[in-house]
């Protein structure tokens, strides 16, 4: 098993695990359709899809000579349609299938299953959530935004970066 040493391969695996959100996957949406890396400003002919933005990271800790343990937040997003009278609606489904693709212990030991550590299947230190939103929306337009912030532990090997 390999493990992400670099932001870039954690993107890579969020872009992966939400790519399977699909209602043919068991999810209530199909966000997972088209998913962007750090697009901000979304054309309401990609919806549905979901949007990957990385935010600031945080050095905590060095782990040698030139590693350094980083606390990376991501926002992980869905666009999708909805009723224009009940957005909330399909947005807490958009929440719902973000969280479920990231925290799946399907690849976790029973060990990480009974501690509540999320790893990626032991790819990164720990995975944490931190919180979602509902984004605001203009009244009559039939599209809603709902983000998830998580913050993923990882160390980085500074050199190759």
């Amino acid at each position: 098993m390999i493990t992400y040493t670099k932001a870039s391969q954690i993107a890579q695996h969020l872009t992966t695990l939400l790519e399977g959100i699909t209602k043919a996957n068991g999810y209530k949406t199909d966000i997972g359709n088209f998913v962007m890396r750090g697009k901000r400003k979304i054309d309401d002919t990609q919806v549905p899809c979901a949007v990957i933005i990385e935010g600031e990271d945080k050095p905590t800790s060095f782990q040698g000579p030139a590693s350094q343990k980083i606390t990376q937040s991501y926002v992980l997003g869905g666009y999708d349609h909805c009723d224009a009278d009940h957005p909330n609606d399909r947005a807490h489904e958009i929440l719902s299938d973000i969280k479920r693709a990231i925290f799946t212990v399907e690849n976790q030991t029973r060990q990480q299953q009974l501690a509540g550590t999320h790893t990626f299947g032991g790819r990164v230190k720990a995975v944490t959530y931190r919180g979602r939103d509902i984004g605001p929306r203009a009244d009559g337009v039939a599209i809603v935004f709902a983000v998830v912030h998580i913050d993923v532990e990882f160390v980085e090997q500074l050199t190759d970066a």
